[in-house]
């Protein structure tokens, strides 16, 4: 009887496994990267710029792989230290094209206004001529779509998360909160979701508010990225 138990929870446990799914990561690059409070926080975390953004991407990345690990298999160009993966997030960073859409029109691929060439970026953000882009998506799209579908093979992914743009926006709109350091910052982190065919699911802007007084980047990365991470982590189907 023992052994038939056994032999049960083994198949249960082969048929949970293989129903899991397979969801890739790719890490924003780091020219889309936009921290308008870098100053601060890189000096009084005792960092230089470029590790900040390292740092910063390194462990958004961690919270969102140990948001989803429970449910689902999870590779990331990131985190998974092979020479191949290094250079397949470098191939994918250089084929890249960005586009500021709205939410519900993301689709790049089918973007009617999308021109197919590099996006003009200045300081992690996209140069358009729309005067107000806080509420716009920064989508993506691959200038080569057989490189989507070699990362598909590559990693047996199912669906795979872009992270297009990190953002650390402060207040600026009331000068007494400016003047006392009262004002509240905004992360935002732009994403899109595509399935195994390379079709687009959905994309949103995870976001968190913190007070200007927090400058540890420890602090930021251990308290308020796990909110972003499991944002990100809902939207997926």
């Amino acid at each position: 009887m023992k052994k038939f138990l056994l032999v049960l929870f083994t198949l249960f446990a082969a048929n949970l496994v293989f129903a899991q799914k397979h969801i890739l990561i790719i890490p924003f690059d780091t020219k889309m990267y936009n921290n308008q409070e870098s100053e601060k926080i890189c000096k009084y975390s005792g960092v230089s710029y470029d590790k900040s953004i390292e740092k910063i991407r390194t462990e958004l990345d961690l919270h969102i792989y140990s948001a989803l690990k429970d449910s689902m298999n999870v590779s990331s160009l990131l985190r998974t230290y092979t020479t191949d993966a290094s250079t397949d997030m470098e191939t994918v960073h250089s084929n890249a094209m960005y586009a500021l859409c709205d939410k519900d029109d993301a689709d790049i691929t089918k973007h009617k206004k999308f021109n197919g060439q590099k996006s003009n970026i200045i300081a992690g953000e996209i140069v358009s001529t729309t005067t107000d882009n806080s509420n716009k998506l920064v989508s993506v799209k691959l200038q080569d779509p057989q490189l989507f579908n070699d990362l598909i093979q590559s990693y047996q992914a199912q669906y795979v998360v872009y992270l297009t743009q990190f953002e650390l926006l402060g207040d600026f709109s009331n000068p007494y909160t400016v003047a006392d350091n009262s004002y509240q910052r905004t992360i935002k982190v732009h994403y899109v979701i595509f399935n195994s065919l390379g079709k687009f699911v959905s994309g949103d802007i995870a976001t968190m508010n913190f007070s200007a007084k927090i400058n540890d980047i420890d602090q930021i990365c251990d308290q308020y990225l796990p909110v972003v991470a499991k944002q990100i982590a809902k939207r997926i189907p």
